[in-house]
This record gives C-alpha cells, structure tokens and sequence, in this order.
C-alpha cells in the first residue's frame, strides 16, 4: 500500500475527482466495496479524505443474515466468526443456523477497504475536513493544506444534533467490552449470549453480551440504553464482578467502548445537491436497538445501483426507504426507556421470552407483517406501552384531535336526551377551550412587539383603539367589516397552517398559499352549514341569500365546500407530511354539529393549539410561564366580551343575534392579533 498516500503539499490543484469519500467509517467503506464490486468507479478518479491511521480494532459490527444473502457472500473474507445458537437472558438455546449471527472488527473491515482501494489506485489523503464549498457545480473540499475539488462528495461526518422540536428524543447506547482469555475451557465457540439482564440496572436498562471466539476468549460487552453514557471505570468494575464470579480468573486482551445514538431526530438531506449524507448523518441508525450495519449495506447497494444506472438526480436525498409504523414503534420504546428506564429489562425480557429469535430478527430488520407486529406487542407489558402512547400523543401533538372527538361525541351524547342539553354542553366545552388556549394565545400578543420604545400601557391603548374602531365599523359598515374578516382571517389561519409544516410564509408564492388554505377551511366550515351561517350574516349585515326563491343556494355551497376540502387533501398529498391531515379531521368531526360548534372545534383544537405550540418555540417558555403571562390580558378580554355583551342586549333578542356579537367580538380582538402573528412568524420562526 506504498503508493497509496500522497503528501498533501504535492497536489495538483486543478485536478477534479469524480467522487470524493470524507471518512473511511463503516458506511464509507460499505459504499467503496459495492462500487468497486460493480465496476462502477472504473475510469474514475476518485479519492477519501481520512485523518485517522487505524491499527487497532475500536469496534465490532454484528449482524444475522442467511448465507445466502448479499452481505454475507460480499463480506466473508472479513467475518471472522458466526454463531449458530443463542442465548438470550439465561434462557434456552436456540437454533439460528438459518440466519446466523455474524461478527466482523472493524479493523478488519477498514483494512480490506484499504487494500481494494490500493488496488483500484484510489488515493487516501490523511487530514481533516474544515469545510466544504462549491463554486459552479464544483465542490472544493478544504483541509488544513490545501483544497481537493470534486463533483460528487460522500460525507460520512457525524451529524450536529440539535432537538429542536419538543417531540425529539435523544438517548445513549454506550458500551464497554473487554476481549478475555480465561484458563480454562468455558465458551462455545458458535453460541453467543445476547442481553443478559442479570446485572444491576441503576435506574437504567443495562444488559451484557457476550461473544465466544473459542472456548477460552471472548468479548464480554456491557451496554446501557440510557440519557446518561455508561461510565468506563463503573462499567469496568461491572465486568470485573461478573466475569471473575462466573469464569474465575483471567486475562484482559483488549478492550472497546463507544456510544451509538438512539433517538428519533431525523437529519435532513445536505443543503448541496450533490453532497450525499452517509452514515449516522443519513439516519441509518435504528433508533430502538441501534443497529446500523445491515442498514449501511443495503444503502451501499441501492447507491450503486443509482451510479450504475447514471441516475443522479436528487443525489443529496438518496435513502432507503423504511416502513413509517417502524418509526412509531421506535418511538414508543424510546419514550419507555427515557421516561421509565426501569421497566426496559421487564419489556426486553418478555419480549425474547414470548417470541423466537428468528421472529424479532425479522422484527428488528422491519419485515414481519402486521398481524406478526400485533402477535409481538400482545407479548409485552401493556401499561408502559400504554402511557408511552398518551406520551407519544400529546408529543406529537395528537391528542388533541382525540380531546375534538371526544367532545364531538359527548355532544351527540347529550343531543339523545334533549337539544337544550346538548347546548348547554357545546357552550360549556367552548367555553373550557376558548379559556385554556383560545384566548390565552391571543393575550400574548404584547410579548409579540419588536418595537420596545412603547411601554405597555401605550401597546394596550394602541391595541384597544384598533379594537374600538374596527367594532364601530362593524356597526355602520358591516359588510365591508366581513369582506375585511374574511381575508385577514383566512390568511391568519392559512400562515398558522403553513408554519406548522415547518416552512416560512416569506415569498409571495407562500402568501398566496396561505390564503388559499384558511380560505378553504373557512369556506368549508360555512358552506357545510350554510342556512346557519346565512341567518348569522344575516343578522349582522343586509345581505339575505333567502329572497330569492329561485336559486338553490344549497347547492352551491355544497359544491364550494367540496373544492375547498380536495384543495386540503390535495395540500395535504403534495407537502408529504401529516400537518394538514389534522385539519381534515377537524373539518370532518364538525360536519354534522351546529355552525358555532364546528367552528369552535377547528378554531381550538387546530388553529390556537398550533399557535400556542408556535408561541412556545419562539419565546422559548414552557406552557406554565406563558398562562402566567397571559393571565392578565385573558381577563381582560372576557372583561371586554361581557362588557360589549352587556352594553348591547337590547338587541341581542335572538340566539343567531347573540352568536353574530361573538362572532364580531372575535373578529374584532383577532384583528390586531393577526397583525402581530404575522410580524412574529417572519421574526421567530424564521
């Protein structure tokens, strides 16, 4: 391998490599033999950046695969072991000769890369990345020496993780293994002991491995799944106990540690269009076990396959694709083992005690089938999968839509007795929205002002002139006050919806998308209750839809709520993401209660939830500090409401009258509110 380092002051710097490999990790590696394997970088110039000169072994990569299978046949030169029965926690063993487990050191796999790639004359440069740039299609990859120009670039750098949604859950498994020789004949060379529970936990879920390489070493391995990385000296002392206790004396031949990340944070594609991501930064990791190897290999192949075929577009978004109910499991295990790590040992042991290795291989590679899925959760303890669930809920900010549901059929509920009650329970779920997160959202509003040169009593006065004057043009202009509503309203509502996909209201193309979308949620709510929603127009404004008698209104509105609801759902199919289906559901419960209570639903449960959610981010407060400082200002709002209530009840002699003031009241404080959402969305959120 003489020839295959090159002095970083001796490089050409005008020469331009076809691909550039930044590490020589698993990952990397994977996607130089597959290439190499295919022929695919013949005539290519390629070459890796690495900094470190590996000698010694730091990491082991296990996996189970048939003989049969790609990896094992591609990889065998380098598997120095396979075993052929396992123990789990103490248990029976059992026959996994058709999918054996096998053993590869990562030495072993950097050296056979090394020497493939002396073959090929692709050429290692030993130094460190300090960053990346790109000047026409281009990329200059610059080191501490110099600069290395490229067309493609194969990134395997470790991702900055940054959990920055409130749903995101970040935990460690860390480990530390020691490679034994005892002095007597103890091991099996060809079965290995998987998650041997039988150590102390200290508040976390700890389990040790053990892998024979003949009947007097092995690599005895503690591993932690926890918030807090297993400490080297502690673990030592661990193994210490278990292995003298056990085996009797011995020698210690090496050892390895390391800490792979278990969490759901999912790393985004590379801002450079031809910058693909490789490794932890391409999420490879699973997130519930933190196996990766398997999946490494089967991106190797499937990148090869697109370079093969001289398929590049979109080469930064080059990922396997995974099964999303996978992802929910995980994450459901995730929470259990962050918020109760006691009960991991409980739900581990179940686990491999009620099914076959061979069935939870299948499961950990994501291949079982639904009805298998079920059979395995049946097995386990349901009360920890049960609170991770209301966990994962509320974390994703769905148990919302469940509270809406509820609320819908305690309604129906109290409309089979009589409607006076089903009323009275509409107005009194209302009204517990409207003063949990309704209202509240909106009296932040003064937290929301740039501008701090004003104190607070003059935001106040400001906040209520605005108020006092769009409420007397309501009175002497109603229907110019509505056309007002209807547009700031619908863009308010579109711009809350937007944000919560995760994109930015910025560019004139999202303004008119904003508005389009809470113009759809809107004219879907009144068109699906048109006769309500015409006698409460008409009892604010002059306009009546009844005179005439021979158009069929009806039939229009039902044909504007169906337009507006596909043009949802179509949103909903071309963002990719479940944001908008929330909206769907909403619309969907409301069909079939009253105008104000449909209303009410998408106005709480949607609309004011995702702004609060907003609210926290960008003023990063909890939702405890955010009700105390809003508290103030939600008094003073129902002050205003009975007091326009009270002022006016001469004319509020009817239940449509009385809805038309709420509604005006609304339209009224949300005006103001609008204006300041809208500032804070370009300023926070972006």
């Amino acid at each position: 391998m003489k020839n295959q380092y090159v002095d970083a002051h001796n490089i050409n710097h005008n020469e331009v490599y076809d691909f550039i490999f930044i590490g020589l990790g698993a990952s990397n590696s994977l996607i130089i033999l597959s290439l190499l394997k295919q022929g695919c970088l013949k005539d290519k110039k390629v070459a890796v950046i690495e900094a470190a000169c590996k000698t010694i072994n730091d990491k082991t990569y296990c996996f189970w695969a048939s003989p049969n299978d790609s990896i094992v046949k591609d990889l065998s030169p380098i598997i120095t072991h396979y075993y052929k029965t396992i123990n789990v926690n103490q248990s029976v063993l059992q026959n996994i000769e058709l999918q054996p487990y096998c053993y590869i050191r990562s030495i072993d796999l950097y050296n056979h890369t090394l020497e493939a790639s002396n073959k090929a004359q692709i050429t290692i440069y030993r130094e460190a990345v300090n960053k990346i740039t790109c000047e026409n299609e281009i990329y200059s990859v610059h080191t501490t020496f110099t600069k290395y120009q490229t067309k493609y670039i194969f990134d395997s750098r470790p991702p900055t993780i940054k959990l920055l949604k409130k749903n995101d859950i970040y935990l460690h498994q860390s480990f530390y293994g020691l490679q034994i020789k005892l002095e007597k004949d103890v091991f099996q060379e060809h079965s290995f002991e998987m998650m041997n529970f039988n150590v102390e936990q200290n508040n976390f879920t700890q389990f040790v491995y053990i892998l024979p390489f003949s009947s007097r070493e092995a690599l005895v391995e503690l591993t932690r799944f926890g918030a807090e990385k297993i400490d080297l000296n502690y673990a030592k002392g661990i193994l210490d106990k278990l292995i003298y206790e056990n085996y009797g004396d011995y020698e210690i031949l090496t050892h390895e540690s390391g800490c792979i990340p278990m969490t759901t944070f999912i790393n985004e594609p590379n801002k450079y269009p031809h910058i693909l991501n490789t490794g932890a930064s391409a999420n490879l990791i699973k997130p519930s076990s933190g196996y990766a190897f398997k999946n490494m290999f089967a991106f190797a192949q499937l990148l090869t396959k697109r370079i093969e075929e001289g398929n590049y577009n979109q080469f930064n978004k080059i990922y396997p694709e995974y099964k999303k109910r996978f992802k929910f499991y995980d994450k459901l295990l995730l929470i259990i083992l962050l918020y109760w790590p006691n009960q991991g040992k409980n739900v581990f042991t179940r686990l491999y005690k009620k099914q076959s290795v061979a069935t939870i291989f299948l499961f950990l590679d994501e291949k079982t089938s639904l009805y298998q899925e079920i059979k395995i959760f049946a097995s386990l303890p349901i009360i920890p999968f049960i609170k991770a669930l209301i966990l994962f809920l509320k974390k994703e900010n769905w148990l919302r839509y469940i509270y809406a549901f509820l609320s819908v059929i305690i309604y129906f509920i109290a409309a089979s007795f009589s409607s006076s009650v089903a009323l009275y329970t509409s107005y009194f779920i209302l009204v517990a929205g409207f003063l949990v997160v309704g209202i509240p959202h909106g009296a932040l509003d003064y937290m929301l002002v740039n501008d701090k040169s004003n104190s607070l009593f003059q935001f106040v006065l400001k906040y209520l002139a605005i108020l006092a004057l769009y409420f007397i043009l309501w009175h002497y202009f109603s229907l110019f006050s509505l056309i007002v509503f209807v547009i700031y309203s619908s863009f308010h509502f579109g711009e809350s919806e937007i944000e919560e996909t995760g994109l930015t209201v910025s560019s004139f193309g999202t303004y008119i998308k904003a508005f389009f979308m809470g113009s759809s949620i809107l004219l879907f709510i009144i068109c699906a209750h048109f006769e309500e929603s015409m006698n409460i127009i008409s009892s604010i404004s002059v306009i009546s839809f009844t005179d005439n008698k021979n158009i069929d209104f009806n039939i229009y509105a039902l044909c504007i709520a169906a337009i507006s609801f596909i043009y949802i759902l179509l949103q909903s199919i071309i963002s990719k993401t479940y944001a908008f289906l929330g909206v769907i559901f909403i619309l969907l419960i409301g069909i079939k209660v009253p105008l104000f209570f449909a209303f009410g639903l998408y106005f709480i449960f949607q609309h004011s939830y995702n702004a609060w959610g907003h609210l926290q981010i960008g003023l990063q407060l909890n939702s405890a500090s955010l009700y105390k400082k809003a508290l103030p200002f939600t008094l003073g709002a129902l002050f205003i409401f009975v007091a326009i209530v009270i002022i006016n009840s001469n004319f509020i002699l009817s239940l449509d009258r009385f809805y038309a003031y709420v509604f005006i009241f609304l339209a009224c404080i949300s005006l103001p509110h609008f204006l300041l959402m809208h500032l804070f969305y370009k300023t926070k959120i972006s």
